[in-house]
């Protein structure tokens, strides 16, 4: 069964993709960063057209290292199932690594073909955690806090 959005002609979906591909907002994404490639969610934390996205990555589960790093801990914000229900389970955004791989008409070719991939939008208290663990951040530079800190605000 394919989705409504499937029927929409091309310059529509652009139009749709151009409205909701802002700060805060959770995509579905085919990474090829990862080990093996796969399918991640991803939070859009700062956004500069025509070229620059700046994404933190939702993982299923803390990783044990960072569970043994203070500082890393400190920069993982809970996702509650409850207020997020295209997760398969609580998760965890990763605050302590900014993802730039992806340049914005890689996420439009990606969302174009399937408007699914848009999955909703940060709530008001995970921003708030989320700018929280931004400033806590230790490897982030400054420079990147700064754009996700103004784009979130």
């Amino acid at each position: 069964m394919s989705a409504l959005g499937d029927h929409f002609p091309p310059a529509q979906k652009l139009q749709h993709i151009k409205t909701h591909l802002k700060p805060g907002v959770i995509l579905y994404l085919f990474s090829t960063f990862t080990n093996p490639s796969k399918e991640k969610y991803l939070i859009v934390v700062h956004i500069d057209q025509p070229e620059l996205a700046l994404l933190f990555v939702i993982n299923s589960k803390i990783h044990p290292f960072i569970s043994g790093q203070p500082h890393l801990l400190g920069c993982q914000v809970k996702l509650c199932k409850k207020d997020y229900p295209f997760l398969a389970h609580d998760s965890y955004v990763d605050c302590s690594n900014v993802i730039d791989v992806f340049d914005i008409s890689a996420i439009k070719k990606q969302l174009v073909s399937d408007l699914g991939r848009l999955k909703g939008t940060i709530t008001e208290e995970t921003k708030s955690q989320i700018l929280v663990a931004v400033t806590k951040a230790r490897t982030i530079s400054l420079h990147h806090k700064k754009m996700v800190i103004k784009s979130l605000k």
